[in-house]
């Protein structure tokens, strides 16, 4: 019994020793933090920036307002210049639709008067030959509608057609039935039916015609006027608009913070005025953190990016595995432009290491633990089985 109890602290003694000196040279961090990097807002716009209340270190979440800049003093030069070229295109048209509406009133004018002329003269040529006004070639009318000139005018050619009847029925009479009248007054009367008037009054009848057709072409190119000042104003409306929306950028606007991280500076103080571009905050992004850490010559010569490792924040029983991101070396300080932490001058005289644990990126919308430090372990120890039951 002597012996086996002998046997027995022998055997704990050296496994005791065993686990001190194996725990001591395993692959081990002399100091490990986490560490994010950091996202800098700038001043999107120039003015006087105003910043909502927070404290260093608040959580900040996607989408959330950072700050924001308005400037009362934007140059609106521009806009005025558009607006007035805008008012006299406004005004152009309310001209050009004056102008429409008084030669459509001179057109319609003219299209009644040539017609009124046209059935007068008609009539005057079928007195003058002795013939009815209701004929073959006439339609039937009253004797008062004759002798007023109210009969249906929409049934003459100078009235139903405008000039282009006048020349459609001369030329059809022109080519068949001029030759077909013995004596000169039902020549004339036929010919009047036919819009051909062959004695004085001819000059007056065309010279009727052809201001009808001078007035519909004035009113056609009025109208095209009138439709390409619209066009025009349309454009204004267009590139006021647009410049609206570049007069309100320039005069103000807020930021919106594209990640989830934690507000670590504010670089600049509520109601500054600021120029466009400055930075106004730094937020740490709690989707990217880091483990760095610095590890001796002979571990660092020993690691590969991807080899995997396990961290062990102090005060906590927790432990988290990861994989080796960067080896930085020695005098890595260039490496930390832009992250929450900076080294220690310790730190950068040994060789640093970064390491990417999934689970502290898992949930950034609740922020991150940057600063808390710890250990990395690059080995397998002999007590990580008995964490392992622990956990």
């Amino acid at each position: 019994m002597r012996y086996l109890r002998l046997c027995i602290g022998f055997f704990l003694l050296f496994g005791a020793l065993y686990v001190i000196v194996v725990e001591q040279m395993t692959g081990a961090s002399s100091n490990a933090f986490i560490n994010a990097p950091l996202l800098t807002a700038r001043a999107p716009v120039a003015g006087d920036v105003a910043l909502p209340d927070r404290v260093p270190g608040a959580v900040i979440k996607k989408g959330t307002m950072l700050f924001s800049v308005e400037d009362a003093r934007a140059d609106r030069v521009r806009l005025d210049d558009l607006r007035l070229e805008r008012d006299l295109l406004a005004a152009d048209l309310e001209r050009h639709e004056a102008e429409r509406d008084t030669r459509q009133d001179a057109l319609r004018w003219i299209e009644k008067t040539a017609g009124k002329y046209a059935a007068g003269r008609t009539r005057e040529l079928e007195v003058v030959a002795g013939v009815p006004s209701s004929g073959p070639n006439t339609p039937s009318r009253s004797a008062t509608e004759a002798n007023t000139g109210l009969e249906d005018e929409s049934k003459l050619a100078t009235d139903e057609d405008g000039p282009g009847r006048f020349l459609e029925l001369s030329g059809a009479f022109l080519d068949g039935a001029a030759g077909n009248f013995d004596d000169v007054e039902t020549l004339q009367l036929q010919a009047a039916r036919n819009a051909v008037f062959l004695d004085e009054s001819a000059g007056a009848a065309w010279n009727m015609a052809l201001r009808q057709r001078e007035a519909e072409t004035s009113l056609a190119l009025v109208e095209a006027d009138i439709a390409r000042t619209q066009d025009q104003l349309a454009a204004y409306e267009a590139r006021i608009e647009r410049e609206l929306s570049s007069l309100v950028s320039l005069r103000g606007d807020t930021l919106a913070s594209p990640i989830n991280g934690v507000l670590w500076q504010e670089l600049t103080a509520n109601g500054v005025n600021v120029q466009r571009g400055d930075p106004i905050m730094n937020i740490a992004d709690c989707a990217s953190v880091l483990v760095t850490l610095s590890v001796s010559e002979t571990i660092y010569n020993s690691l590969s990016t991807g080899d995997a490792a396990t961290f062990r924040p102090l005060g906590g029983d927790r432990v988290m595995q990861g994989t080796v991101a960067r080896l930085a070396g020695s005098g890595a300080a260039s490496v930390y432009e832009g992250m929450a932490v900076a080294p220690s001058e310790e730190h950068l005289q040994r060789y640093d290491v970064a390491l990417v644990v999934p689970e502290l990126r898992a949930s950034p919308a609740e922020g991150c633990s940057i600063g808390r430090t710890g250990r990395v372990f690059f080995d397998d120890r002999p007590l990580d089985i008995l964490w392992k039951f622990w956990e």
